[in-house]
């Protein structure tokens, strides 16, 4: 209101000095209309945020796969890592969600491990037709270690050196897809409880490896390549938060937050392998399927955050 008063004073002024020029006039009120257009918008925008949370935390994640015993075939799921261990992967993370208006919300989380790169997200859009009950969409990624796959060749290959490259093998794999699912909203004075049940579609990230052999005292020598295939599968994905509002400053609340996930998929990594004896021009092609494998992700992180309105 201020701002369109002071506009309203100026084009008054204009107007009252600029009576007897009739391009100043014209410049004065379309300057003042540009300017008053502009302050509505900006007006317009800072009404489509009505309340924001950013927060910062610290997370365990645990993955639990199905093993198989070694056959003919190279599977790669038996390598991707796991222990009995909790938590194999401990990580940081930054996250903001946005009350919008029309009962709209956005989710953004954002993990990093020790090298700081942003290396797992998680983005989708929330509507919420109802004050308790919403559905949500977006999309998820999430990096997982496989490890020494190689050491296959070097125990199962008799005659040979497995893999001539002595060096540790280990990859980053990424978990992606596409989620939704039904958001349960609770809220209570400072407590803020949301429940998501959520499932939709992943693949793992295709890659190329390549394992050079040697025959034991001979000259004789082998190349295996390997170029995983797409392999989607469903998933279930539910997730519980909760958040308690601590200290209040006017607008402004800091606050704590606690979360939890399970992730469940079955997945297979199938793959083309094509064997070099010798020379390039012996050449074995092969495709191979192999099981599913019951993977498993949990994960657990608390942090702090600041909301205001």
């Amino acid at each position: 209101m201020v701002v369109r008063w002071l506009l309203t004073l100026k084009l008054y002024t204009c107007c009252k000095v600029n009576k007897n020029s009739g391009m100043n006039l014209k410049a004065s009120i379309l300057l003042s209309l540009l300017v008053l257009s502009g302050s509505s918008t900006m007006y317009a925008q800072e009404r489509l945020i009505e309340k924001q949370t950013y927060a910062l935390w610290f997370g365990v994640r645990d993955i639990s796969r199905e093993r198989f015993n070694d056959n003919e075939n190279l599977d790669f799921l038996n390598y991707l890592h796991s222990s009995p261990e909790m938590a194999e992967y401990q990580y940081i993370g930054f996250s903001s969600h946005l009350w919008l208006r029309g009962r709209w919300e956005a989710d953004l989380r954002v993990g990093m491990y020790d090298d700081f790169a942003p290396s797992s997200i998680y983005m989708r859009g929330i509507w919420l037709p109802w004050r308790n009950l919403g559905f949500s969409a977006g999309v998820l990624s999430y990096p997982q270690l496989m490890n020494d796959f190689s050491s296959y060749h070097r125990l199962n290959d008799e005659g040979f050196y497995g893999d001539t490259d002595r060096n540790f093998r280990q990859r980053r794999v990424h978990e992606s897809g596409l989620v939704a699912g039904v958001v349960i909203p609770l809220n209570y004075r400072f407590l803020h409880l949301t429940f998501n049940l959520n499932g939709g579609i992943s693949t793992l990230s295709t890659f190329r490896e390549e394992v050079t052999q040697k025959e034991i005292n001979t000259n004789f020598r082998r190349e295996i390549h390997y170029e995983t295939l797409p392999s989607p599968a469903l998933f279930i994905f539910p997730e519980s938060e909760l958040r308690i509002d601590c200290i209040n400053i006017g607008k402004t609340k800091l606050g704590l937050q606690v979360k939890s996930s399970w992730y469940r998929v079955v997945r297979s990594v199938d793959y083309q392998r094509d064997t070099y004896d010798w020379t390039y021009d012996t050449l074995l092609e092969e495709k191979v399927d192999n099981p599913g494998h019951l993977l498993t992700k949990f994960e657990f992180d608390f942090g702090i955050n600041l909301t205001w309105q």
